[in-house]
């Protein structure tokens, strides 16, 4: 199996999120990221994948250039398959969650640690998928 992460849409999503809430605290040059921000950006990036890929593991390997990130995952034979695109988007959402808290990490720490903390709720969820197995066939 294999889970396509699209950079940019991801950090699309960080301009969104960093914007709003830029918006809401009236602080939207201070909060709200932008490209000029990309080198930056390119890096939290990485380590937010390769936190996914701890995550992921001992199935998935990552593999990156451009703009796409590939996560190969090699599941058991009996793996419930049929979870696979909830997967992929716990997976993304995981990315965008932990690439924001790194972002407010340096503007808004208490909202960096919310931003943890809700995610720790996609990590659980993905680790329930990838433990579920179908039952034994009876011959």
């Amino acid at each position: 199996m294999k889970i396509v992460i699209n950079k940019n849409d991801i950090v699309d999503k960080l301009h969104s999120i960093s914007a709003h809430m830029g918006n809401k605290l009236s602080a939207t040059e201070l909060v709200a990221s932008t490209s000029d921000d990309a080198t930056k950006i390119d890096i939290m990036l990485s380590a937010s994948l390769v936190e996914l890929m701890k995550l992921l593991s001992p199935y998935a390997t990552l593999s990156s250039s451009g703009n796409v990130a590939e996560l190969d995952l090699t599941m058991p034979v009996n793996w419930k398959s049929d979870r696979a695109a909830n997967l992929v988007a716990l997976c993304e959402n995981y990315v965008v969650h932990s690439l924001f808290a790194r972002w407010l990490d340096f503007i808004k720490s208490d909202g960096a640690a919310l931003y943890r903390t809700l995610n720790n709720e996609n990590a659980v969820a993905i680790s329930h998928i990838l433990a579920l197995r179908e039952k034994p066939q009876r011959n």
